[in-house]
């Protein structure tokens, strides 16, 4: 049986690329959950091409995640019985790219645009008609 999920968090260090013994590659990562004191921590192995990407993200970045969860449990050396979520994710991609994560944009002459007059702008903030494109309209 499997229990598919999808969860927003934080990468807790660099993703680790591997290649699986098929020659498959792979991406293992620690992914946390939460805010403060609450967060709970989740190992992800993604695959498939969503590895590529995932294979990228560093410590700190914002990540979606979508896969089917786990729950691990083993008897640690102190004799405790403990517990961890695990994932396989199909899907890992970073989200929040803003301010210094915020990738450039590739700039291209040919693209520039020209900027719009004080005139033009006021017009569009104030919904006023371009005098050029008022026509009568019979209805």
């Amino acid at each position: 049986m499997s229990i598919d999920c999808a969860f927003f968090g934080f990468v807790a260090a660099d993703a680790e690329a591997r290649v699986s013994q098929a020659g498959k590659s792979w991406t293992r990562l620690r992914v946390g959950v939460g805010k403060d004191d609450d967060v709970q921590w989740v190992s992800v192995a993604v695959f498939g091409k969503a590895a590529e990407a995932a294979g990228g993200l560093k410590k700190g970045d914002r990540c979606y995640v979508e896969g089917s969860v786990k729950i691990n449990a083993w008897r640690g050396q102190d004799n405790i019985e403990r517990h961890e979520l695990s994932v396989a994710a199909f899907k890992c991609v970073q989200t929040h790219l803003i301010g210094r994560n915020k990738p450039k944009r590739e700039s291209d002459d040919s693209k520039q645009r020209t900027p719009a007059s004080a005139d033009d702008r006021l017009r569009r903030v104030r919904g006023t008609p371009d005098p050029d494109l008022d026509d009568s309209i019979p209805f």
